[in-house]
C-alpha cells in the first residue's frame, strides 16, 4: 500500500478526545491545501530552528557575523540600539533559520561603510536565494549577479546570465492603457525586445505557415 502523512485533526465544537488522524490526500480533496502547506511550513521552521543551538555564544557569534558587536548582542536592549544596529538585528533574524529564500527591501538604510561590508559578505555566503529591493546602485553592483531596473515605465533587466545566454539586454515595456475620444479605454500591448534565438523561431513559424498556404499577416505581433 502507498504510504502517506496523516494530520491530527481536531473538530470544530468538539473535544480533543475526539480528534482523529486522517491522511493527507483526504485532507486535500476537503479543500484543506492551504492549511496543510502553512502547518508543513510552520514545522520545518521548528526544525529548522533546532539545527542551531539557542545559546548566548551561538548568538553573539552570529550577530558578529553582520558587524554587531558581543557587547551589544549580550548586553543592550534592542531600544537602546542605534538605527543601523536595530538593522543589524533584523538581517541576523531574518538569516536565522537558514530559509531558502531572503528578500531584502532597503537593507542598506543607516549601515555605515563596515557594516555595508559585513552585509555583503553575508550576502555572498548565503547558500539561498536573495532578493533586493534598493537604491544603492554601489551596493546592489557589488552583490548582484542579476538586476531588474524600473524606469520611465520600463523594465530594464541586465546582469550576468542575461549577457552570457543572450549576449544583449531585455527591455520589456510596461503595459499602458490608452483613452479613445469616445471615452473609451484600451490596452496597449506590452512589448519587448526579442532575442535572436526567439526572432529566428518567429521566421520558422512564418515560413511554415506560408508553406502551409496560410495566409500570413505582415504584423509582427502575430507571431
Amino acid at each position: 500500500a502507498k504510504r502517506s502523512f496523516e494530520y491530527e485533526v481536531q473538530f470544530v465544537g468538539r473535544s480533543y478526545e475526539d480528534n482523529a488522524w486522517i491522511a493527507r490526500e483526504k485532507l486535500e480533496e476537503w479543500g484543506f491545501e492551504k492549511v496543510l502547506q502553512a502547518f508543513d511550513d510552520k514545522e520545518a521552521a521548528k526544525a529548522g530552528a533546532w539545527t542551531r543551538s539557542l545559546t548566548a555564544v551561538e548568538v553573539e557569534k552570529h550577530l558578529a557575523d553582520l558587524g554587531l558587536d558581543a557587547e551589544f548582542a549580550t548586553h543592550s536592549r534592542i531600544k537602546g540600539l542605534s538605527g543601523g544596529q536595530k538593522v543589524k538585528v533584523v538581517l541576523a533574524a531574518a538569516m536565522w533559520l537558514n530559509p531558502h529564500l531572503l528578500v531584502l527591501d532597503e537593507p542598506t538604510n543607516y549601515l555605515d561603510r563596515d557594516s555595508l561590508g559585513a552585509l555583503s559578505l553575508a550576502i555572498k555566503d548565503f547558500g539561498g536565494g536573495v532578493v533586493i529591493i534598493s537604491h544603492n546602485r554601489e551596493f546592489t553592483d557589488t552583490v548582484c549577479v542579476e538586476k531588474w531596473s524600473v524606469e520611465a515605465g520600463k523594465l530594464t533587466v541586465t546582469g550576468n546570465n542575461y549577457t552570457q545566454k543572450n549576449l544583449e539586454k531585455i527591455v520589456m515595456k510596461e503595459e499602458e492603457v490608452k483613452v479613445d475620444a469616445f471615452g473609451n479605454v484600451e490596452k496597449v500591448k506590452s512589448t519587448r525586445k526579442l532575442s535572436r534565438k526567439e526572432l529566428k523561431d518567429k521566421q520558422k513559424r512564418r515560413a511554415a505557415a506560408k508553406k502551409r498556404g496560410e495566409e500570413v499577416s505582415d504584423s509582427e505581433d502575430d507571431f
